[in-house]
């Protein structure tokens, strides 16, 4: 025998209804948001990145050469018998050289992060598939379920109960037509002789 649904409230199915349709909106534009996140680093690190620290490299090499062209022409100023030091010269050219070295070594490092990105997003469409089936199919169902579950519960709770068309019974009139019932007929009585009283009136 199926059990029955207890619905006491048809206003509590519509707030469902409305909850699932606002869960549905905002879960969309969350899995929206991070997929455009997640494009943006992406591209960040396929692109950009590669881009940026090319031109670092370039820039630091031309640093460089102008560090050392200055740093020769420190050296060939004398004064008579002084010879500069050429300190900021040096200074600067090992300064350029060690940012060289620095942007030399981000360009491993970038691919290195960006195969790392890949791999993290690929598993996160694997999760975020799930998400997505749910918001797109099995959503879509549940509320075709409930909008279907409130039009039945209104269009019950809309029926009206036929008037029963017996006429009443009046429990007087039952009670005499009992008591007629439950009563002998007087002439359908007959007397019962005692056996032993006849046997003595014929001796």
């Amino acid at each position: 025998m199926p059990e029955s649904a207890n619905v006491k409230s048809i206003d509590a199915v519509k707030r469902f209804h409305a909850a699932v349709v606002q869960f549905q909106e905002e879960a969309r534009l969350c899995v929206s948001a991070l997929e455009m996140q997640l494009l943006r680093i992406l591209g960040w690190l396929e692109r950009d990145r590669p881009g940026y620290w090319k031109r670092e490299i370039e820039l630091c090499y031309r640093e460089m050469g102008e560090a050392r062209v200055r740093l020769h022409q420190c050296r060939m100023r004398k004064y008579a018998d002084y010879k500069p030091t050429c300190f900021e010269e040096k200074k600067d050219l090992e300064k350029a050289k060690r940012d060289l070295e620095f942007a030399q070594k981000q360009i491993p490092v970038v691919k290195y992060w960006n195969v790392s990105a890949q791999h993290e997003a690929n598993e996160y469409h694997g999760r975020a598939s799930q998400l997505t089936q749910m918001l797109e199919r099995d959503i879509p169902q549940l509320l075709a379920l409930l909008h279907h579950a409130v039009d039945r519960l209104e269009a019950y709770g809309n029926l009206q109960v036929p008037e029963t068309q017996a006429q009443p019974v009046s429990f007087h009139e039952a009670g005499e037509d009992s008591d007629a019932a439950a009563a002998p007929d007087a002439e359908s009585v007959t007397p019962q002789t005692n056996d032993t009283d006849t046997a003595d009136e014929t001796r």
